[in-house]
């Protein structure tokens, strides 16, 4: 019996903290804590994999994430011009200068409940690339805070929307803007290279590196043939003979190699001064008769 009783007062320490935070309404377990001081020691005891994984009868032991802690708005720039609400938590990074960032938003005026543009109303999300200036200031400097799968609130004042003309008859002049935001993705820009490190990420930089690389090109090279392979070899080394063979034996089309058209161009000249000489057109010419010397042409 007395066992038993022991058990039924552990039971109650239990439940009764647990029975007073559910009538605790829904809006106050933020500050239920600092209110129910007693309750707190019986609370904080009870595992929260445990308490996750009560009953369905059992009233909720511990507290949702209070709505009070995300939906904080928060100063983008210091003057209350963008402020910004999450309302759903995103991941990753937040996006840089230059980044396409894509979209779902919906704007309404400040304190309206129409809406005057939609993104998801037309079924297709809205893309930009920031700092580019093609979108008003609140959404460069909120979309420029939030990370993929944040949904926020962005409250945009008139110097960071569409100022003291406005955008009529859409939005009057001097209005305050407020958009429900959702960031769907984000492509971040591709930097051009600009150094021949980052041009060339593999290349050996340390001394060591460039020692080994040596090293490895050296123990690559073919060994120097000898006899007629050898031979061939000091030709194409020659300017007119190897002017268009690289080391990888590429060549070009045959009639633009050298060994095949300068050799060409000696037979073509020496077959045209040999028919020369066998038709008599090289010759040695008289000296002809120059003075007062006319004998030759008499009789």
């Amino acid at each position: 019996v007395a066992v038993a009783v022991a058990w039924m007062r552990l039971g109650l320490m239990l439940l009764l903290p647990a029975l007073a935070w559910a009538l605790v309404p829904e809006t106050l377990h933020c500050g239920a804590v600092k209110r129910l001081p007693a309750l707190t020691p019986a609370v904080s005891r009870v595992p929260r994999s445990v308490a996750q994984q009560r009953p369905a009868f059992l009233p909720r032991i511990l507290p949702p994430r209070c709505a009070a802690d995300v939906e904080k708005s928060v100063d983008l720039v210091g003057d209350g011009g963008v402020l910004k609400t999450v309302k759903v938590e995103g991941s990753g990074s937040v996006p840089q200068r230059g980044a396409t960032v894509e979209v779902h938003y919906e704007g309404k005026l400040l304190g309206s409940e129409t809406q005057f543009d939609s993104s998801r109303k037309r079924g297709k999300p809205f893309s930009f690339t920031l700092g580019e200036g093609k979108v008003i200031g609140g959404w460069e400097v909120g979309l420029s805070s939030m990370r993929v799968g944040e949904k926020a609130t962005l409250v945009c004042a008139p110097q960071y929307a569409y100022g003291a003309k406005g955008m009529p008859p859409v939005i009057p002049p001097s209005s305050t803007l407020e958009f429900e935001v959702e960031l769907l993705g984000v492509s971040e820009a591709q930097a051009d290279a600009s150094t021949f490190a980052e041009d060339n990420p593999f290349s050996p930089r340390t001394p060591g590196d460039i020692a080994q690389a040596y090293e490895k090109r050296l123990a690559d090279k073919a060994p120097k043939r000898e006899g007629l392979e050898g031979l061939l070899d000091w030709a194409k080394s020659i300017y007119i003979f190897g002017f268009f063979t690289d080391e990888k034996g590429e060549l070009p089309p045959w009639y633009l190699n050298p060994l095949i058209t300068f050799p060409s161009i000696f037979v073509i000249v020496g077959i045209g001064f040999w028919l020369v000489v066998a038709l008599g057109g090289l010759h040695r010419g008289e000296v002809a008769p120059y003075g007062d010397d006319i004998s030759a042409f008499v009789n």
